[in-house]
């Protein structure tokens, strides 16, 4: 998986088409924050609201001789050729209207809502709010219209996916791996007790992913025998509690932190099966397949986390993390691995030292 969203798939071509690079849509998300939640607000048409709005038909346009961007120049008097070109107005407001489609998706939901609108005959100051599809018959291309429709959607096919892979591994728990990524992880806090972890909420506990700015742990930060408490804790309890996903979460976590990946991951998968929505699960096995090496099973788990819940910041900042690790190993340093890093911690907003990543990052570049 490359994108979050199909909705991503249209805005990639939107960039790739104006030349727009990722790294400027991120950085100018970073700058304007205030500016890109508010960006709905071009539709209300004040002032150079309608050359942002003809700047933004034009972009998520196929065809910039389009009849819905005649028609809505028309109505608007915005007639002028030269002045108000494809290529002048999206030199001009390309950048921040990219950022609003990526990191505001509302906007986006909007943008095709009043497309459908004006080709639909409306005046151009109407926008409808149910959800249609605008489809270019020479291009074969369909634009899905709302958002809540589309996050829906790749939700549902998401858990569907997982579930139908879902396998049953040996048990026991099987070979203990080491590696960087693994001991690099963050044991979550404990109770009380001294071994059952503390959880939000009824999925399970997290672990902790380390920081790009502190670098690779050398070695694991607990101890293999009290890890070895915690599982036989969880055992017990799941024996008595066969079908609380929680326990098989954070049992999961504790053969994590030892290595014992193949173990843990026949443990969130019972979770998933037990709760198809648990995203703690989801986050869990997406570590433990990182220390496999398992890239594209991780970024996909990752990814299930988003589409179920599109603010998880610990996922978002996991995926940031997972793609920095990749361009770190790689010795031919590839620029699209910073982007990507770059990418997913300019989604997360108010989530620990994301800004400081973001900025780091930048500077890689």
């Amino acid at each position: 998986m490359e994108t979050f969203t199909d909705r991503d798939t249209h805005i990639d071509a939107i960039r790739n088409r104006f030349g727009i690079s990722l790294e400027a849509a991120a950085k100018y998300n970073s700058q304007n924050r205030d500016e890109i939640k508010n960006s709905g607000g071009i539709f209300q048409l004040n002032g150079k609201d309608r050359e942002k709005t003809l700047a933004l038909l034009y972009m998520i346009s196929p065809d910039e001789q389009d009849g819905v961007i005649q028609k809505f120049r028309n109505d608007t008097g915005l007639n002028d050729e030269r002045q108000y070109s494809p290529a002048l107005l999206v030199a001009q407001y390309g950048t921040m209207l990219a950022a609003g489609l990526i990191y505001h998706p509302s906007l986006y939901a909007m943008a095709m809502n009043y497309y459908g609108a004006v080709n639909a005959g409306f005046s151009a100051a109407q926008v409808t709010e149910g959800p249609s599809i605008i489809k270019n018959k020479k291009r074969g291309i369909s634009f899905p219209v709302n958002s809540r429709v589309v996050f829906a959607a790749a939700a549902a096919v998401a858990v569907v996916f997982f579930i139908s892979i879902i396998i049953r591994l040996n048990q026991g728990t099987g070979r203990r791996i080491d590696n960087d990524w693994i001991s690099g992880l963050i044991e979550p806090l404990k109770g009380q007790d001294g071994v059952s972890f503390i959880s939000e909420g009824n999925e399970g506990a997290r672990v902790g992913i380390r920081s790009p700015l502190v670098g690779i742990a050398m070695a694991a930060d607990t101890q293999t025998e009290e890890l070895s408490g915690a599982v036989a804790y969880y055992t017990k309890a799941i024996k008595t509690e066969k079908n609380n996903a929680a326990l098989y979460v954070n049992r999961g976590i504790a053969y994590t932190l030892q290595g014992y990946v193949d173990a843990a991951i026949t443990d969130f998968n019972k979770a998933i099966e037990l709760e198809p929505d648990n995203t703690s699960a989801y986050f869990n096995r997406a570590a433990a397949y990182m220390g496999k090496g398992d890239i594209e099973i991780a970024v996909a788990d990752l990814l299930t986390v988003i589409s179920i819940n599109p603010g998880d910041s610990e996922a978002y900042y996991a995926l940031g993390v997972l793609y920095f690790k990749q361009y770190e190993n790689d010795i031919t340093k590839p620029r699209v691995l910073l982007e990507k890093s770059l990418d997913a911690f300019s989604r997360i907003q108010d989530y620990k030292d994301a800004d400081l990543v973001f900025d780091y990052l930048s500077r890689l570049l």
